[in-house]
């Protein structure tokens, strides 16, 4: 099977686990939001980018690691599968012992660290999940199999279960129960697939692979005080009720994230297998950014320009005050995007020591813009530091990515630039014809109606502007492995 058969494959599986993942996940989200309120739904974000940090420290960079040295030999897969899971096994006992001693010295009410201390069950099921040896073998089904099994299971002990405000700490271990099931269940497969998982102890080798992978985890870190920063501090910062309208609005970035996420993931095995043979390596990531910003530019214009219908749709009315703070996130997915294309290939291609640096010297911007504006401009000022410091970040690593390749796919970007302005052009002038009819029917339908129009002029200017190069996709698909 060739190379491209493989990532269009691994594509394919992805976006049907993502697309049940992700209506379920909206649901999910929406349902918990509306019936816990912006006050309690704000400690469950709170809580969620606290543990987002703690999962880091059992992870390492591990599982980039193991991605790139399972996807060149493929015959370590079972022994290097099995030092991994011990040792975050290890690492998840004593972080959710520090985790649980720092919730406790907080300056919170009880009920509040009890949510807290409930959700460090996710740090279990983070440790045993096996998604990387499929990742690196390009077996997305399983994957695919998993995410959906927990995002349905989740979605549907939360209707049964969470009901009211009260139902905090019920939501958080609903979700930290899941994935620890779910990774279990995973553990079954891959003793079909590669044989039965023994722990597997060995100091001197857990050193070398930590060694290997501090750099990486030290980019995953910088990149997760992007992702999670603005949250915890606002929790520090700000009244509950403020981060829950901000974890709404992240909520939905992380879903508009999700699509690049899934592109990335099926093209990092084929784009590692490039390295040291610098042609394959600028094809493959022409294709890449291709995709990437052919699906980022309609995601990013979409969320922009419909931000009031999709908060009114998806959390109620409760939710309007995230508006603009939603568009600024949407902004600065923009800037994800583009570090997703420039930067996570630098992992894969042992440049991530720059990435590093990079990353943690926008972290370290990060965390004083939100010091200085949280105060000032409250959720939308969280929302500007996180724009302005991605923004900082990427423009390093597109220096070190060019010095890697000699291309920074500048035609490509401004293509999916002209689409998405055409596209959020229309979703305005269409809010200024129909504003009467809007006004008197339900924000679902003004997102449906919205959405319908984006994507045909986007898709129309697609076509247009040649930003999918369907000659581009058949010259990636004919290369051989």
């Amino acid at each position: 099977m060739s190379a491209g058969h493989r990532i269009f494959r691994n594509i394919r599986a992805l976006a049907a686990a993502k697309t049940a993942t992700m209506a379920s996940g909206l649901v999910t989200a929406a349902w918990t939001a509306r019936v816990l309120g912006p006050d309690s739904f704000g400690v469950l974000g709170f809580g969620t980018s606290l543990m987002a940090y703690a999962a880091l420290f059992v992870n390492m960079g591990l599982s980039t690691y193991a991605i790139r040295e399972i996807a060149r030999d493929r015959e370590q897969a079972a022994e290097l599968s099995e030092h991994v899971l011990t040792l975050r096994t290890v690492l998840a006992v004593v972080v959710g012992a520090l985790y649980a001693a720092f919730i406790l010295s907080l300056d919170k009410p009880m009920e509040v660290k009890a949510v807290l201390l409930v959700q460090a069950v996710q740090l279990l099921g983070n440790a045993l999940v096996l998604d990387f040896v499929y990742q690196a073998t390009e077996k997305m089904g399983v994957i695919a199999t998993r995410e959906i099994g927990t995002s349905i299971g989740s979605m549907l002990l939360v209707f049964l279960l969470v009901r009211g405000p009260e139902d905090a700490i019920t939501a958080a271990a609903i979700t930290g129960g899941s994935i620890t099931v779910n990774a279990l269940v995973m553990i079954g497969r891959f003793r079909r697939d590669f044989g039965t998982l023994r722990p597997r102890v060995d100091l001197k080798v857990w050193r070398e692979i930590l060694t290997a992978a501090t750099p990486m985890a030290v980019g995953v870190f910088a990149w997760a005080i992007f992702t999670h920063l603005d949250v915890v501090m606002l929790g520090f910062l700000a009244p509950h009720t403020e981060v829950g309208w901000y974890s709404a609005a992240v909520k939905i970035q992380t879903l508009a994230n999700l699509v690049g996420n899934i592109v990335m993931n099926a093209f990092l095995p084929q784009l590692a297998a490039a390295y040291g043979e610098l042609g394959p390596m600028r094809d493959r990531m022409r294709a890449y950014a291709s995709v990437m910003l052919a699906v980022g530019g309609l995601v990013i214009a979409g969320g922009f320009a419909l931000a009031p219908s999709i908060l009114g749709t998806l959390f109620g009315d409760a939710y309007a005050p995230a508006t603009l703070a939603l568009r600024l996130l949407m902004l600065a997915s923009a800037v994800v995007y583009a570090n997703m294309i420039l930067g996570n290939p630098l992992l894969v291609w042992h440049r991530q020591t720059g990435y590093m640096i990079a990353m943690l010297s926008g972290g370290a911007l990060n965390a004083g813009l939100n010091i200085w504006w949280i105060p000032r401009y409250g959720i939308e000022g969280a929302a500007m530091a996180t724009f302005t410091a991605e923004l900082a970040a990427t423009v390093a690593i597109a220096w070190i990515h060019r010095q890697t390749v000699g291309e920074l796919y500048g035609g490509i970007a401004a293509k999916a630039l002209l689409c998405a302005g055409a596209a959020v052009a229309a979703a305005l002038a269409l809010d200024q014809f129909a504003a009467p009819l809007f006004d008197r029917m339900p924000a679902l339908v003004h997102f449906v109606v919205g959405s319908v129009a984006m994507v045909a002029v986007y898709a129309a200017m697609a076509v247009l502007t040649g930003l999918v190069q369907l000659k581009r996709l058949r010259r990636l698909t004919s290369a051989t492995a």
